[in-house]
């Protein structure tokens, strides 16, 4: 009977440890990205067309992406993989030291001085995290809308619109000043 008991208890152990769930779980599969440079340094644009996990659909391009890290990443989207001296649109996630997010048109000349134009701007405080990742969905529509939600959740915690409509046919990822890595091309 006691040797019943034993086993019982072993199985019961490994269907419970095999049934917890991971933080990191989320990231299965996806792209990393971990060297980012600082806010000013020379990010390197990636097509998003190579990308394997992209929805896109008659109205718009969606996105998975996940942040591991203090705060302040920031997103990069254009039209052109050397988007010197033209638009593209930046999303700083868990900004202002992990207070707020926003989203905007940035110029960048190629002496790399920029012009910030905000769409928006929300409190998020304490959004990201150093110890474990958090999933994002980017949604780019083709008239010029911008929605970021969490993943799993309906509602976007950021949303704006932008007449310049400029798609999201490169992308890059930097930070403000504190490491951090991104997770992309993650799959739905």
């Amino acid at each position: 009977m006691s040797s019943l008991k034993v086993v019982t208890i072993i199985v019961f152990t490994l269907v419970v440890g095999a049934l917890a769930s991971n933080s990191f779980d989320i990231i299965r599969d996806c792209k990393q990205y971990y060297d980012l440079v600082d806010y000013n340094g020379p990010v390197k644009y990636f097509s998003t067309a190579n990308l394997q996990h992209v929805r896109s659909t008659v109205q718009s391009k969606v996105f998975k992406f996940a942040v591991l890290g203090p705060g302040d990443g920031h997103l990069r989207y254009g039209m052109w993989q050397f988007p010197y001296d033209n638009d593209v649109m930046e999303i700083a996630i868990g900004g202002w030291r992990n207070t707020k997010s926003a989203g905007r048109r940035q110029y960048r000349t190629a002496d790399n001085r920029y012009t910030n134009y905000p769409l928006a701007e929300v409190q998020t405080p304490n959004l990201l995290s150093p110890f474990h990742p958090l999933m994002f969905v980017l949604e780019v529509f083709n008239e010029g809308r911008v929605e970021v939600r969490i993943d799993g959740q309906p509602q976007p915690f950021l949303a704006f619109q932008d007449s310049s409509q400029i798609p999201a046919n490169y992308m890059a990822f930097n930070k403000w000043d504190r490491d951090l890595i991104f997770f992309y091309d993650c799959p739905f």
